[in-house]
């Protein structure tokens, strides 16, 4: 089934009215979770909402509170969010770095004590959208073995980089530490499809493509083996050490969902030294040099990162968002 942007925020908006958030927040974290179902993040959009409204039930996520600034010195600041909603936490974090970048040409703020923002690419393009470069990244409770490990010790920790474009189709990436994140493993289970390349190993420690069996072990791969779990273990280290907020091992000590953790969030002011014609022919030359790489599958385009957005937004505003119909009928009986 298909449901119209605007059907799915209010129905979330009203569901979260309904379990004390505010107006405000309500209409924020509805539309900001419709939309990233519109632009095709589905497992971080409407696919998740039934376990946010669990959370705020089981009082790990606290509504209608924003983050309480903790220290801060010059383009730095740190934050505790108070186990608010990750949402709401979020964008106010990059706004603040946005701010504070105005004024030092880069600002950080280091976010502790928070809750799951779900598409960690909002915050890229909450800063290309205000014409900055960003960076944020976050760690999660452990849900993924280092490597040579059977035990998950580590998160896969997301991390985004976003860079501006004047015709606003903006460079993005979002990628989880780990090859596939838990979301797409669960929407491939969900739709009765296998992963396009192996996501894991099973109880028994075969490498498979079935994300039921992947689920079940807990035992994804790191996204380049020992290079991405050495990578998730120091995003872990800066997020938890800049917000002195729980690492990834505290987080797993928590009782019930996960909840309580850290994050930080940086913009960059780049135009204070960098003109902007400059950029844009950087960035225009660099697009058609990896346009021009030769497919291995003719049929199969090469993109860049960010760009499909685009495509799927304007397909989802003319048809209207998917939905399953299982997930939306658990949404309108909360």
């Amino acid at each position: 089934m298909r449901v119209t942007f605007e059907e799915v925020g209010n129905v979330l908006a009203a569901k979260l009215q309904s379990r004390g958030c505010s107006i405000v927040q309500s209409i924020q974290v509805g539309r900001e979770m419709a939309r990233n179902s519109l632009e095709g993040t589905y497992t971080h959009g409407i696919n998740r909402f039934a376990r946010l409204i669990r959370n705020i039930d089981e009082g790990i996520v606290i509504p209608d509170v924003l983050p309480s600034l903790v220290s801060s010195f010059g383009a730095i600041e740190r934050y505790d969010g108070n186990l608010g909603l990750g949402v709401s936490n979020a964008l106010y974090a990059m706004n603040r770095a946005i701010e504070l970048a105005k004024m030092h040409g880069m600002g950080l703020v280091a976010l502790k004590n928070t809750n799951h923002w779900m598409r960690a690419a909002t915050y890229g393009y909450q800063a290309c959208e205000a014409g900055f470069a960003g960076m944020c990244f976050t760690n999660t409770m452990p849900n993924m073995p280092t490597w040579g490990a059977i035990d998950s010790r580590i998160g896969n920790n997301p991390f985004v980089m976003a860079f501006p474009r004047s015709n606003g189709t903006h460079l993005i990436v979002d990628c989880a530490m780990s090859q596939f994140s838990y979301g797409a493993l669960e929407l491939a289970r969900l739709e009765g499809r296998t992963m396009p390349i192996d996501a894991g190993f099973d109880e028994s420690g075969n490498l498979t493509k079935d994300p039921d069996k992947v689920i079940k072990s807990q035992r994804i791969i790191p996204t380049g083996y020992w290079k991405g779990a050495a990578i998730s273990f120091m995003l872990d280290i800066f997020a938890s050490c800049l917000s002195v907020g729980n690492c990834v091992a505290e987080i797993g000590r928590l009782p019930g969902d996960e909840h309580g953790i850290s994050q930080v969030f940086i913009a960059i002011n780049y135009g204070v030294i960098a003109p902007e014609q400059d950029v844009e022919l950087i960035i225009e030359n660099a697009l058609r040099d990896l346009k021009n790489s030769k497919p291995v599958d003719k049929n199969q385009p090469i993109i860049f990162t960010g760009e499909k957005t685009d495509t799927i937004r304007r397909e989802n505003e003319k048809l209207g968002i998917p939905v399953d119909e299982r997930v939306w009928a658990e949404i309108c009986a909360l």
